[in-house]
């Protein structure tokens, strides 16, 4: 069976962005009722949440990637509905929304500027405007085990790989402040949230790491069987920490901002 965007998508980051939307959820505070909107549904980790968090609330979950939506997704609440868009240019009317959020995609965007504003544009006065990511370079614990072994034993492209997943935009709170000022929200307020990716064994970590980034899935299928072996080896010792395999559980960070819609 050919896994599809969703599957590669559940096993390496899924039901990481799960754990992360209840904590994300409680940074929003947004109201319990009114029409909230998901910019960047994914999976729909976030969406779904909400939807359980406010039941008398009408939330549409946007993404680009159809893939992700699938048919039992869109069923799964009632008080919900899925729909295909751009985050850079929503199909929605100024003022459609009450609150507007997005987690784990602004990183990935060519412009999260222009994102943020069209956020903007579809929220009310008043409304709130949150988003999360990851906070790569210092908080994904689970790729930098891998990034570090590469760049140390494949000499230059593994270094350019690090750099690569690394270099976003946003890698601290301060930036993110800065974006949401930049984008006139007021009462603008960051934080870092923590959750933990358990692990069954070594096989569930890797098959979760290369599920993680294409680049880094592209990195490892180029690599000769001698040097994927040793980068492998290498990454479980790291991994394993000198005990025998099993489970293990180890801390991720997150990035997280809100404000406000000038009245």
């Amino acid at each position: 069976m050919n896994s599809t965007s969703a599957d590669i998508y559940e096993i390496a980051m899924g039901r990481w962005s799960r754990r992360l939307s209840r904590s994300f959820l409680d940074f929003v505070a947004a109201p319990s009722c009114g029409s909230l909107i998901d910019v960047g549904c994914g999976t729909g980790s976030l969406t779904l949440a909400a939807a359980t968090r406010y039941p008398k609330a009408n939330i549409v979950g946007i993404d680009l990637m159809t893939d992700y939506l699938t048919e039992a997704l869109r069923n799964t609440a009632t008080n919900v509905r899925f729909e295909t868009g751009d985050a850079s240019a929503l199909p929605f009317a100024d003022d459609s929304f009450d609150t507007a959020f997005s987690q784990l995609l602004l990183n990935d965007l060519d412009g999260p500027a222009g994102a943020v504003g069209e956020m903007v544009r579809v929220t009310r006065a008043k409304g709130r405007i949150a988003a999360t990511v990851w906070d790569r370079a210092g908080g994904l614990t689970f790729i930098r085990l891998f990034l570090d072994a590469a760049a140390i034993l494949v000499d230059g492209p593994g270094e350019e790989l690090r750099k690569k997943v690394f270099d976003v935009p946003y890698q601290n709170e301060d930036a993110l402040f800065d974006l949401w000022a930049d984008a006139g929200l007021h009462d603008v307020d960051t934080t870092t949230i923590a959750v933990r990716m358990d692990f069954l064994d070594f096989d569930d970590y890797w098959q979760s790491l290369l599920g993680a980034h294409s680049l880094i899935r592209e990195f490892f299928a180029n690599l000769s069987p001698e040097l994927a072996h040793d980068v492998q080896q290498a990454t479980m010792r790291a991994f394993l920490g000198g005990k025998a395999d099993g489970r293990r559980s180890l801390v991720a960070s997150a990035l997280a901002v809100r404000g406000i819609v000038p009245s």
